[in-house]
């Protein structure tokens, strides 16, 4: 799906992704699936689900793919069915900017940063390579089965969208993701219509660079340029508010050693009136308990990434008094115990991203 960046928490924030994408996936899961209790298990309800703007952890988002495709051992097609049913204007003036641009290279080139308002799991960009173009699709996250579907559904939706913007015979040249099959391969080649390429360097769709040049369907310099100022627009907006959050994350991390400090000092410590504050949290959908998780995952993180501090030097530098708190809040967060994400860090090492 549409993407952007959050592999590591950068400044704090919890990679996340649009429920828009979560109800699609449901809609498109086996009739054994019970849509309620697929919901119910990350947490929301079909009501909940119907507003797109309403974001999810990237971590849950894999989960439920998981969960779903348990369903469709060797030949899973769900997350095809869901790219495929994707409209432009289901991502209001990101689709509609996608859809007027005069061609497709117009079309991507403000995607990357567009993307931004559904999806902060990934960092598209696009690579001009003389007589071909690639739409490269970049993750770092640990490897999982959930996030492998996820990246095929990500190129699958970008070429629906091609195709709406274009032609519905429109078609890449190629197809490359760096993970191996997941079950039938069909599927996959039902929609791309073009090799597919797996274990590859990197995921990537590559067009013919003439493709991209051609004009598109109903292509308007005037009315791209509407809908692109306005998600720029928006965009800027939220930069700033980005920005406050990471301030506030920032403010907590350094005092937590003293104990989680109160919203009513961060916010005197900002500049801020704590009702300021509090209110501009929850216009995020966020709560102040929840900035002071994300503080703590990022200072245990940095710490645990450190071998000269112990364990219960990090529990006692997140703010916590016992290390048994710390480590169950840990694994909650994170999924894995201090001790082995420290242990995993030692792994990966030498890897080179």
């Amino acid at each position: 799906m549409i993407a952007r960046d959050g592999n590591t928490r950068e400044g704090g924030g919890v990679p996340e992704v649009s429920v828009l994408y979560v109800k699609k996936m449901i809609d498109n899961a086996s009739p054994a699936c019970d849509p309620e209790v697929l919901y119910a298990s990350i947490g929301l309800t079909s009501k909940a689900a119907a507003d797109p703007s309403r974001m999810i952890a990237a971590e849950d988002y894999y989960a439920l793919l998981e969960t779903i495709a348990a369903h469709e051992t060797g030949d899973i097609r769900f997350h095809m069915g869901t790219s495929t049913s994707m409209k432009c204007e289901e991502y209001g003036a990101v689709g509609l900017a996608f859809k007027s641009a005069p061609t497709l290279r117009h079309s991507f080139s403000r995607l990357d940063r567009h993307a931004r308002a559904f999806n902060k799991v990934s960092v598209f960009e696009l690579a001009d390579d003389g007589d071909t173009v690639r739409w490269l699709h970049h993750k770092r996250e640990p490897s999982r089965k959930g996030l492998f579907l996820s990246n095929e559904g990500a190129l699958a939706t970008i070429i629906t969208l091609c195709r709406e913007a274009r032609s519905p015979a429109f078609s890449p040249k190629a197809i490359h993701f760096r993970h191996q099959p997941l079950g039938s391969e069909q599927a996959l080649a039902d929609v791309f219509r073009a090799p597919i390429t797996y274990g590859a360097e990197i995921d990537a769709i590559v067009f013919s660079t003439e493709d991209v040049d051609r004009p598109n369907t109903v292509g308007d310099w005037s009315i791209w340029s509407f809908f692109s100022k306005h998600v720029d627009d928006a965009l800027s907006e939220e930069d700033a508010e980005d920005a406050l959050e990471k301030e506030v994350i920032q403010e907590i991390a350094d005092r937590l050693s003293d104990g989680v400090p109160s919203l009513g000092g961060v916010a005197s410590n900002l500049g801020i009136g704590p009702r300021t504050l509090q209110r501009r949290i929850a216009d995020r959908g966020k709560t102040y308990q929840a900035l002071v998780d994300e503080a703590r995952v990022k200072l245990a993180q940095e710490l645990l990434a450190r071998p000269k501090y112990s364990l219960a030097d990090v529990a006692f530098m997140t703010g916590f008094s016992e290390q048994s708190s710390f480590t169950r809040a840990f694994k909650r967060w994170h999924g894995l115990t201090p001790k082995a994400y420290r242990m995993s860090l030692t792994e990966r090492a030498p890897s080179v991203f």
